[in-house]
């Protein structure tokens, strides 16, 4: 293997509850008696992107919304917790990155959410003394979202490796499937409020990241 990408925030922060309560504290400012309760919400973890995620729901409602601005209000309210220093990378990335340093491997951050989320979060690593990502993506690049796999071909173009030789850590159905698409070899990590049995399209699915046994992977 000739690198390691994590492909999600959500494969190195828990970021579930807060994602969440993020979601409720948008709607009520926009003053919409939404509730999401956690089986509709797991549904909704299904669609990538949250923007796409309330259209969706308005859409089944028949409700006309402007999905772009509750999505942005989320957005600050969730930005704004996420740089409290209780917020932590999962233990598990930390190993992850030190056994892809020793084996000599790139890695990187593919995520088609907001630059500031995924600035935000590489910094909580670098804080910790983990190198820098040697890429990074979000949607500020202007490629289409998942299950497109622009991201993912963009990084191995510019890190000049074969997709065959990437190894992707994925949280969500259409995370997987664009790097699946993309060529990728994926692990499946399930959040807390996803399932294993939603990423059967990965090569490998594991219950939790701390069940990844990095030399075997990487090797």
């Amino acid at each position: 293997m000739k690198a390691l990408f994590f492909g999600s925030i959500g494969t190195i922060v828990e970021t579930s509850r807060l994602q969440y309560d993020a979601f409720h504290a948008a709607f009520a400012q926009h003053h919409l008696d939404w509730h999401w309760d956690l089986p509709t919400y797991r549904d909704m973890l299904k669609i990538s992107g949250g923007a796409k995620r309330i259209s969706a729901f308005a859409d089944k409602r028949n409700e006309q919304v402007d999905a772009a601005a509750i999505h942005a209000t989320k957005t600050t309210w969730f930005l704004e917790k996420l740089q409290s220093d209780s917020i932590k990378p999962l233990s598990y990335v930390g190993f992850g990155l030190k056994a892809a340093q020793e084996h000599g491997l790139k890695t990187g951050f593919v995520s088609t959410t907001e630059k500031a989320t995924v600035r935000i979060i590489a910094q909580k690593l670098v804080t910790e003394g983990h190198p820098d990502f040697d890429i990074m993506t979000h949607r500020g690049l202007g490629m289409p979202e998942k299950p497109e796999p622009d991201s993912y071909i963009h990084a191995f173009e510019a890190l000049g490796i074969e997709a065959q030789n990437a190894i992707v850590i994925e949280d969500n159905v259409d995370g997987v499937a664009a790097a699946k698409t993309a060529g990728a070899r994926v692990v499946g990590v399930p959040g807390a409020f996803a399932q294993q049995t939603d990423l059967r399209a990965a090569d490998v699915t594991v219950a939790s990241g701390s069940d990844i046994d990095w030399a075997r992977l990487l090797a």
